[in-house]
Parts: C-alpha cells; sequence; structure tokens
C-alpha cells in the first residue's frame, strides 16, 4: 500500500469512526501525540494537541447527536488528504452560545490533513457556520 493510499485509508477512519462515531478511543492510534488544529472555530477556548479535537467532537456531536457526513470529494497526495464533505443533523443539544433548537440542518465543510507515519499530525478545517446557524434560526 502506497503512503498516500495508506493516508487515504486513515482520513477516512478519521471522518467517519473517529469524528461522525465519535469514538474517541481511537484517538492515539489516528492521531501523533504533536497534533496540531489548525481549525479552531472563534470563540471556543484555544486548546491545543489531541484535545482541541476531542473538543471540536464533543461540540458537534453534543448539538447534533445524529450527526452525518457524506464524502463528496477526496484527494490524496503525498502527505495530505482532502476531504469535501457534506454533513447533517437535528439541533437537540446547547450550539453556538444558545440552546436547542429541534431543527435539522445540512451543510459542507473542507478538511485538508497532514499525515506523517499515517498518522495525522495536522488539519486545517473551514465550515459553513454561518449556513448552519441560518439554517437554525440563530441571529448572526
Amino acid at each position: 500500500m502506497s503512503d498516500a493510499e495508506r493516508n487515504r485509508a486513515a482520513a477516512r477512519r478519521i471522518t467517519f469512526e473517529l469524528f461522525a462515531d465519535g469514538n474517541l478511543a481511537l484517538m492515539d492510534e489516528l492521531t501523533t501525540p504533536d497534533f496540531v488544529n489548525h481549525g479552531q472555530t472563534p470563540g471556543v477556548p484555544e486548546e491545543q494537541g489531541r484535545a482541541s479535537l476531542a473538543n471540536a467532537i464533543a461540540r458537534i456531536r453534543g448539538a447534533f447527536p445524529d450527526f452525518r457526513y457524506d464524502l463528496v470529494h477526496e484527494v490524496a497526495e503525498g502527505d495530505l488528504v482532502v476531504h469535501h464533505l457534506a454533513a447533517r443533523g437535528t439541533n437537540t443539544g446547547p450550539f453556538a452560545g444558545g440552546g436547542p433548537t429541534g431543527r435539522p440542518a445540512k451543510w459542507r465543510e473542507v478538511h485538508v490533513m497532514r499525515f506523517q507515519a499515517g498518522r495525522m499530525a495536522e488539519q486545517w478545517g473551514v465550515v459553513d457556520r454561518l449556513g448552519v446557524l441560518q439554517q437554525l434560526g440563530k441571529r448572526v
């Protein structure tokens, strides 16, 4: 298996098993000890390393317990994997400083992941947060 194929397989496990399924037991297996999350949510206290990723997973899964991803596009080259994702869920928990709305939402995300020895070492993410807030009826 080439490095790009190994990284692609790890990226899918991160997207679907670690993040969408919330299986935090996979964190050490799929990320490096010095993991850097460059995709922090504005206004969320800055955390470093794996804790930042665990916090992001807990926040989204707490707000959208039925959270799911569909993989729209995937590009793997060298030590990078890019995922373009379609996300969806129903807001039944606290989100963006407010209570649950009970409303469904759909949004897009793009994540660039850099791998080192088959584990994610860095991540940059762009999420359509404005679109989510608008669908939930939040004032922006």
